[in-house]
């Protein structure tokens, strides 16, 4: 093992270039509708892809001696999107003197070590993004507020589908309710196709009254529904084939205190109070996510590779002198882009209900 520039676990640049990072989680709820895409050029791609998906506009007949009535594009708001930029950086000396206090010995042992924690750092930033994803797909829109940023991506979902409200008390009209949002989406040009929702919603779903008789009869009151059954009722009556439920957990404001103990806060990727009816296209996707380059990307060792080769996320290294330390750094740039903004229909259960 040979450090970069004989710095003890100054990874070799070509090192963290070979891993790409793949940012899509086999098996995450939220990358079943929104892909991962690399490109060089975020605002290009946004207004290409965005444009493409918008409900189909209608050009008109003319005779062969008048002008062509003149069509305008579709007003697509980007001139907040490559602000999407995500990084982390860890303190790899101070990891490294902890690690040699703890026995590990040889370089080949420490470059291990420090490529997971390069592999660590990638994951947060990964995770960061899917966090994006899941409030796009609960609110509409994504807000940034955090490290001196406060910025709304607004995707032109219209405020009337973002504040859709859903009785699940014992009693409602639940299969009502869900016809209404159906024929709104209709009416806007759009068939829903899928759910996206908390498995704490599809238990209330199982538990209402009126959706108990209607599927098993008015004997089955009282009884718990089954979730195929509750599946199949959702995809027969109302197109409703995809079912998505999402209860993860992700954590946040990580730290250590006096003690040298870990302490940091946990919050769910998808609100346990709402539900997404959602229409899909190009291969039952909703949205893609853009992975642009970072800052870091206009380093000679990244600007000499392919744009389609570079990976999604970037790990830099470098040292500081006094105090001397080397650091490792984690970054991406990131931004979902919705296809059409008549997909979303967002309820939220109502308060009474908790």
């Amino acid at each position: 093992m040979k450090w970069e520039d004989n710095v003890l676990g100054f990874v070799p640049k070509t090192d963290w270039l070979s891993v790409p990072f793949n940012p899509t989680r086999p098996g995450d709820p939220a990358d079943l509708l929104i892909d991962d895409m690399r490109t060089d050029n975020l605002v290009a791609e946004w207004q290409s892809i965005a444009a493409a998906h918008q409900i189909p506009a209608m050009a008109m007949f003319h005779s062969f001696d008048v002008e062509a009535q003149k069509t305008v594009r579709v007003p697509i708001d980007t001139h907040n999107i490559e602000k999407g930029l995500i990084k982390v950086k860890i303190n790899q000396s101070e990891r490294l003197r902890a690690l040699t206090r703890s026995g590990v010995q040889g370089d080949d042992a420490m470059y291990r070590y420090v490529m997971n924690d390069g592999f660590n750092l990638a994951e947060q930033v990964i995770t960061r993004a899917h966090v994006a994803k899941n409030e796009l797909l609960s609110a509409g829109q994504i807000t940034i507020k955090e490290n001196d940023l406060n910025l709304t991506v607004d995707y032109g979902v219209p405020a009337a589908q973002k504040t859709l409200q859903l009785d699940l008390s014992a009693n409602a009209d639940v299969a009502g309710q869900i016809q209404g949002f159906v024929d709104q989406a209709k009416a806007a040009g759009v068939v829903l196709t899928g759910m996206y929702t908390s498995g704490a919603i599809l238990t209330k779903m199982r538990k209402n009254t009126s959706l108990q008789k209607i599927i098993g009869g008015n004997n089955a009151a009282g009884a718990l529904l089954r979730k195929g059954a509750l599946r199949d009722f959702l995809a027969e009556e109302f197109g409703l084939n995809n079912i998505v439920e999402n209860d993860l957990t992700y954590a946040y404001d990580r730290k250590l205190n006096a003690a040298g103990a870990i302490t940091q806060q946990t919050k769910r990727y998808y609100p346990v109070n709402k539900v997404t009816f959602f229409g899909t296209v190009n291969g039952g996707k909703l949205a893609t996510g853009l992975w642009g380059d970072s800052p870091e990307s206009d380093l000679p060792e990244l600007l000499n590779i392919e744009p389609s080769q570079r990976p999604y996320v970037t790990i830099t290294q470098w040292a500081e002198k006094d105090p001397a330390v080397l650091w490792t750094k984690a970054s991406a740039l990131f931004m979902p882009v919705l296809y059409n903004p008549a997909s979303l229909w967002i309820a939220t259960e109502t308060a009474a209900n908790g």
